[in-house]
């Protein structure tokens, strides 16, 4: 068959790791340079050959990838349900934080796990075939906190951080959610969204609040209310009277506007900067200055949910003077990268496309991915052993069955 160099193997790799272009997307920006370049480029392939090129290079990256840090943690978390399968992610991440938000080029795949729930015994194993392959056992996790999680990384005996996004949104959840006050805001903004999203003042309409993770998506809705308000008088009259009802919430939107900046406050120390006893003494403050200070019972009660939060997360200081990382925010990322690249058809459940997560770091520049030695690896892998690796890890594809009944 026709053979092609490794410029354009990783090319094509490249264009559809990094970006939003399906494979048959690839091949025909290939097919473009082919026309506009005058065959510079060489014959494009076809979007299977592109297939099993990521495929195998994803396939060897995982087998043969540990974390890079002597000292390392993991981030753990299970996506959401596809076709009854869930898929287990484990991460390795350095255990010192750099310094700066995580990026993808820090994290490695160190486990993957397809099945239709997680138990924490489940839990437990994958972190240890994760210690297996790093060499040693992980000085911390961070998950959020799921039950499962939480208890596999017991039963491993690791120390868990909880995730500082999932965790301020939950203590939001536990103060507001049943509010009487807060229920009747968040239904009429409902009920306006409805009302009026095909007429001429669709476009002062506030955003949607999502139903999924609403607590950790409060912000936009928060400042569209607060700006509505500041606003107000120079509306047009048929505007006022739609959101004249704001006003009887402009507490409550003034109060949650502190919540929010609070909580925003400390994620940006907590990501940017790593959770160490200075940075935990930084947020307590800002906390109780800010939240607490002044404030009616429901900010308060709050504030002190936040403070209990950080003060638990605290006690896995002693067991080092390094900030430590407390955001699961890159395995999030991956999950959504995964996701942009999934059938919209669910019946294929996940496929041994999830092999593409492992490689995705090794493409984030051209100077990573050049330390990789990919066409020794596109050598190494034969398209068996990724079915047999596919046979191994992934659940029943119910697309195939379907088509050999």
């Amino acid at each position: 068959g026709h053979r092609y160099s490794i410029q354009i193997v990783l090319l094509c790799v490249f264009i559809y790791v990094k970006t939003s272009c399906g494979l048959r997307t690839v091949v025909e920006i290939l097919k473009t340079f082919e026309d506009v370049l005058g065959g510079t480029c060489g014959k494009a392939p076809s979007y299977t050959t592109v297939r099993n090129w990521m495929l195998k290079l994803g396939l060897s990256v995982y087998d043969d990838d540990k974390s890079r840090d002597e000292a390392y943690a993991i981030i753990q978390d299970e996506s959401l349900t596809v076709n009854r399968q869930k898929l287990l992610l484990t991460l390795g991440i350095p255990s010192k934080h750099p310094g700066r938000a995580l990026r993808h080029s820090d994290a490695t795949v160190l486990d993957m796990r397809v099945a239709d729930s997680n138990t924490k015994d489940d839990v437990k194993d994958a972190i240890e075939r994760a210690a297996a392959k790093a060499g040693h056992s992980p000085e911390y996790g961070v998950s959020d906190g799921g039950h499962n999680l939480k208890g596999g990384m017991a039963l491993a005996g690791v120390p868990q951080h909880l995730d500082v996004s999932h965790t301020l949104a939950n203590c939001m959840k536990t103060v507001y959610a049943e509010d009487e006050e807060f229920k009747s805001l968040t239904q009429k903004l409902g009920k306006i969204r409805l009302q009026y999203h095909l007429t001429d003042i669709a476009w002062l309409l506030p955003p949607n609040m999502r139903a999924i993770a609403r607590f950790m998506n409060l912000s936009d809705w928060v400042e569209w209310g607060n700006r509505m308000l500041t606003n107000m008088d120079s509306l047009e009259q048929k505007a006022k009277d739609a959101f004249c009802f704001l006003e009887n919430y402009r507490g409550l939107l003034e109060e949650l506007s502190v919540d929010v900046d609070a909580i925003r406050h400390v994620e940006t120390i907590c990501k940017t900067r790593g959770f160490c006893l200075k940075t935990y003494r930084e947020c307590s403050q800002y906390i109780i200055l800010h939240v607490i200070g002044n404030a009616n019972n429901r900010r308060a009660t709050l504030g002190l949910r936040m403070l209990d939060y950080l003060k638990k997360e605290a006690k896995l200081l002693h067991l080092t003077n390094n900030a430590q990382n407390m955001s699961s925010d890159i395995i999030e990322s991956d999950f959504g990268i995964l996701k942009s690249k999934m059938s919209p058809n669910k019946l294929y459940g996940f496929t041994s496309m999830i092999l593409m997560l492992p490689l995705y770091p090794k493409t984030i520049d051209y100077s990573v991915a050049d330390e990789q030695d990919f066409k020794v690896r596109l050598a190494n892998v034969k398209l068996k052993e990724i079915d047999d690796w596919a046979k191994a890890n992934l659940s029943r594809n119910w697309v195939k069955d379907r088509t050999e009944t």
